[in-house]
Order: structure tokens, then sequence, then C-alpha cells
């Protein structure tokens, strides 16, 4: 039999995690099936191809011999391995077991495929039709993530949101499989749930198009194959806690599929006059230039009210002046607080009266500084 390169054939590198080839298979398988292309024969061949190798990348101990192997891999499978005998080419005889998994050819190829075509609330197989010998499915959890914004003053207090979501959900025609059934016999297998192993080597293993049902299936049309629909769902009252970060997020137990958990992924709108950095609060503030050159008080605005600070003489344009305890709760420390960092900003009159400009103009002069003055 022909060396088939299964990685190649799933379109995953040799370093695919399990996660990564079972993603590729159910796109792969759901794209190829028989009864989403009516008579394409290359279509039907490929679906085959990539069952095939998802059964053996997907299984540990066939990945690893098939790696070592290469085309010789089967028969250092289900411990049979090579050993002398008249049954194998040049004296070697293959003993390869049961590759479809037990009896009914039923595995862990089975139940992926249940999972994308099949029942998956409570079905053993596609379309609700449960095969003898096969448990029934149980639904997984799926976490989920959404964004909220809310504003710098929210994240500085702490708030109670109310959410509308969009959360997907099973479809209700489908039970989330994404394939419902066509109430027709499989014509893979005429109806049996089982084929034959390719040129005999392998016992009765499921078949690849019905997953053992015997029934046809076909793409649920209300979902179109994803398998679930977006529903909205209201949150109420939901608690942001003070100090909240960009990017941090708020959990919901129980809010995600089935069971599985919401995550609120927080963004923080930027504001007009803070800057945030850590629990550090940076903000600009106006000193008089009179101020500035003989000392005296600017006032500060804070979340908390304005502050008026005590200006030394000879402030510079860009000074800071630190507001401790005055910055951000932090989150993970209850009693702990940031800093604001005030930065003065020189205000610069622009209404001058004409007795102001003179008054400028004399100590500009006794300064000597090189200035002109309007007439």
């Amino acid at each position: 039999m022909d060396y088939k390169d299964y990685y190649k054939i799933l379109g995953v590198p040799k370093t695919a995690t399990d996660k990564e080839i079972k993603a590729a298979y159910r796109k792969l398988a759901r794209e190829n099936h028989p009864d989403v292309n009516q008579g394409n024969k290359a279509a039907e061949d490929k679906f085959k191809d990539i069952g095939e190798a998802y059964d053996v990348l997907s299984d540990a101990d066939k990945r690893s011999k098939y790696d070592m192997y290469g085309d010789q891999w089967k028969a250092a499978t289900q411990g049979g391995g090579f050993r002398p005998g008249p049954g194998g080419p040049g004296g070697v005889e293959f003993d390869f077991g049961n590759m479809g998994g037990g009896a009914g050819g039923h595995g862990g190829l089975d139940d992926l495929l249940a999972s994308i075509f099949g029942n998956a609330v409570g079905g053993g197989g596609f379309g609700g039709f449960n095969r003898p010998g096969t448990s029934r499915r149980q639904p997984q959890q799926q976490d989920l993530e959404y964004a909220v914004e809310i504003s710098l003053e929210e994240a500085f207090r702490g708030t109670t949101k109310s959410f509308t979501l969009n959360v997907p959900e099973n479809c209700t025609r489908c039970n989330g499989s994404g394939a419902v059934s066509t109430g027709k016999k499989c014509k893979t297998c005429d109806g049996a749930g089982h084929v034959k192993g390719n040129r005999g080597f392998f016992g009765n293993s499921m078949c690849p198009d019905c997953g053992g049902t015997g029934q046809a299936v076909e793409v649920c049309q209300q979902c179109h194959g994803d398998g679930t629909m977006s529903k909205p769902r209201r949150l109420s009252d939901v608690k942001i806690p003070a100090g909240v970060g960009e990017g941090q997020r708020i959990r919901l137990a129980g809010q995600g599929i089935l069971g599985g958990d919401l995550f609120l992924k927080v963004s923080i709108r930027q504001h007009p006059r803070y800057e945030r950095k850590g629990d550090d609060l940076y903000t600009d503030f106006d000193v008089p230039f009179t101020v500035a050159a003989l000392g005296g008080e600017a006032g500060v605005e804070t979340f908390a009210g304005r502050k008026v600070l005590n200006i030394p003489a000879g402030t510079q344009g860009g000074q800071s002046f630190r507001l401790a305890g005055m910055g951000m709760p932090n989150i993970k420390q209850k009693g702990v607080t940031g800093n604001l960092i005030a930065r003065a900003k020189i205000a610069v009159p622009k209404d001058l009266t004409s007795k102001e400009r003179d008054l400028i103009a004399e100590l500009a002069r006794l300064r000597q500084d090189n200035v002109t003055v309007a007439a």
C-alpha cells in the first residue's frame, strides 16, 4: 500500500499539537463530507483519507510508530509488529488487529465524528440516533470572552454595569451537532453502520460517511453547520471593582456555554485630563506665571475634588508635584492606592492691560531681557 503523509493530508506540521490536529480534522471533515458534496468522488476520497489520518495522528501510540516507521508503521501497531511467517511480502506476516477500535469499529474517531455531525446534547450518533454499545456524549463546557468599555473614573471608583450580550447557544434543530439525519439509508455502508477495511487488512470499521449510524446526514440549514446560534443574554448588576486595569478580565462563573465561565475583558476610555501608568495618575495643571515666579498657591483637579498646592518661587514648567494616595486603588491590595503626579504648566495671560504690559516691560528692562513691547 502506498505511503500516505497524514500530516500533509490534514495540513498540519509534524510538530502539531493534539488540539491543532483535532481542529484541522473537524474543519476538513465538514468541508469534504459526502452528504455535503453529493456526487463529488474527490471529496469522498479525501474524506476517507482525512479520517484515516486523524485515526492515526490522534492516537499517541499510533502516531509515534507512524513517525518512527514511516510506510511500515502499521506493522508495529496493536502489539503485532513484524514477525516471521508466510503471509506477507518477503516472508513477513502483518498483524494489524482491529483498527476500528472495537466490535463496532467505534473509537476516538467515532466520538469526534459524532461531535461534528452527531447529536452533541444526548445522542450517540448523527441526528440524535443512538448506537448500541456507544456511550451518550455529554456536551462540553466552553468559556466565553467579551469586551466591555468603562471610563477611567468608573475604574477609579468601581461601578456596576448591565449588559446585553450575544451569546452562542446550541442550535435547537440539530442540538449543536451541525448536521441532521435525512431519514435515508447511508449509501456507503448500505445502512449497516460499518464497512470492511481496505484490502482486507482491517476488521470492520465505522462507516466514515454516517459515523456508524447507518443514516445519511445533511448540514443543518438553521445554523448552517456551525452547531450554534447567537442569542441575546441580559447580564444585570455586574460589579466591576475599583482599580481594574486595561485588559484585565472579570470572571462570571457559570455564565458561559453549558456552565462554562464568561470573562469580561475591560478596556478603559482615554481621559481628557488624566493619564494612567499602573496605579499612578498623571495630569497637568495651570500655574500663573506670577505664582511660578514669586511662589503662591495653585489648584489641581483630582477624582476626589480640587486640591490646593503650595507652589515655591521659581517653579519651572513641567515641574512635578506628588499627591500621595490620590491615584488609582490597587485591585489586589485593599487600602493601597497609587499617587497623582501633577505637572506644572506655566499659564501666561493673553489679555494684558496696558498697565500690566508696562510693568512686565519694566521687569524685562531690569533683567535685561530682549523683548519687543507692542505699541
